[in-house]
């Protein structure tokens, strides 16, 4: 015997991945600089412009990049301006990974989901598992069913039953499921079986955002700087902390938002009809340029719709916020709201009362110099011990390859 040391081998299947900016990219990056072999089965990366990557057709491709064999079918556009069209996008995307994760599940030692969006990406699991038994797992940003429920169809009846059962037939066929955020441990618990485990996998600052370039973004002002940084969106209950800011005075304390999203031209409109001068809306930069922006401001905040849904999750900017080291403003009342109590990473308020967020501001503003100092040892005491890229990296490893 020769003693060489056999490579461990991952088929990963996600609907996203480089060019496009999401966590699977410095996963994988990670795994390949540890000596693993990974297959990548994706679509012509299109997000979230909805039209494709300078230098991608839409045709199926199989090469090498950056250490990794990466398998890409035809992706659906249009998904942006027609449901139809989003539906099919997920429909086909289901299908086409089916057919080829067949071909390429024989050739590695596990299968692994990066599950971002409908469930119906991880069909391919039940089909591997029942014809290779091979591992299986996935790691999932999302709750599923509750999510369905959520977007307003019915919890009840004919239609949730077959959800339901769905749902429980793809988490049967894992070995492992890895969550986002530990507060979706008991949501999904009903739908996975007994003997299955269900792990708490920490996100972590993507190596992206470490960078830090500098930004032509400047922000000066006398007054206390708040920031929000990422999506813009309806979920995000911008409203409410925009109409508490108009309680604020401008010279004590002003808005920043850092960002872009669906909502955004309510929100100016917003800002437009109420006539308020402390928020300002920045606009979007690169991810490489995010710190440099957070860095001129005094506070973070984090604010989340008072959804029992929502408010179990842990944003991907809760980490960036932690690498920024500044006090965090949560309008939250889930997870994210219990890890600032817990570790004094900040101050919290209700996300339904606008008068909390304002006796919010005003506690965040009146923050001493040594209980910022302290807040700031909290921020990175807690990137360290549990939002850790190198140990979430190597737990991924141990949970997906047993």
């Amino acid at each position: 015997m020769s003693g060489k040391k056999i490579k461990k081998s991952v088929l990963v299947i996600t609907e996203r991945y480089y060019p496009e900016k999401f966590l699977i990219n410095d996963l994988i990056s990670a795994w390949i600089q540890k000596g693993f072999k990974v297959i990548v089965l994706t679509q012509v990366p299109s997000y979230p412009a909805d039209s494709l990557f300078s230098g991608y057709k839409n045709e199926f491709s199989d090469r090498i990049e950056n250490g990794a064999r990466i398998v890409r079918f035809k992706t659906v556009l249009g998904y942006k301006r027609s449901l139809f069209r989003k539906i099919l996008s997920y429909f086909c995307f289901m299908i086409r990974a089916l057919w080829y994760s067949l071909r390429l599940a024989y050739k590695v030692d596990s299968v692994f989901v990066y599950h971002t969006g409908p469930l119906t990406q991880a069909l391919p699991l039940i089909t591997i598992k029942l014809l290779t038994r091979k591992r299986t797992a996935i790691w999932t940003q999302d709750v599923w069913p509750d999510t369905v429920f959520a977007y307003g169809f019915p919890n009840h009846g004919a239609f949730a039953i077959l959800v339901k059962a769905f749902v429980y037939s793809i988490y049967t066929f894992c070995d492992v499921i890895l969550v986002s955020s530990p507060g979706f441990i008991q949501r999904l618990r009903p739908y996975v079986a007994k003997h299955i485990a269900i792990q708490f996998l920490p996100q972590w600052v993507s190596d992206e955002v470490k960078i830090q370039k500098p930004t032509s973004i400047i922000i000066c002002s006398k007054a206390k700087r708040f920031i929000f940084a990422g999506n813009l969106g309806k979920m995000q209950n911008l409203d409410k902390v925009i109409l508490a800011f108009a309680k604020i005075t401008p010279q004590c304390a002003e808005l920043y938002l850092l960002g872009d999203g669906s909502n955004r031209s309510r929100l100016e409109a917003l800002v437009s009809e109420h006539h308020i001068k402390n928020v300002v809306f920045l606009g979007s930069v690169p991810q490489d340029q995010v710190i440099s922006c957070l860095q001129q401001c005094d506070f973070t905040v984090l604010s989340l719709s008072p959804n029992p849904l929502i408010s179990l999750t842990i944003p991907a900017k809760f980490q960036t916020y932690l690498f920024a080291q500044k006090p965090i403003f949560a309008i939250t009342d889930g997870e994210v709201a219990k890890l600032v109590h817990e570790h004094g990473l900040g101050v919290t308020a209700n996300p339904s009362s606008i008068d909390s967020i304002v006796e919010g501001v005003r506690s965040m503003c009146s923050i001493t110099q040594n209980q910022r100092y302290e807040i700031e040892v909290n921020l990175y005491s807690l990137l360290i011990e549990k939002y850790n890229k190198e140990r979430s990296v190597e737990n991924a490893a141990t949970f997906i390859f047993g």
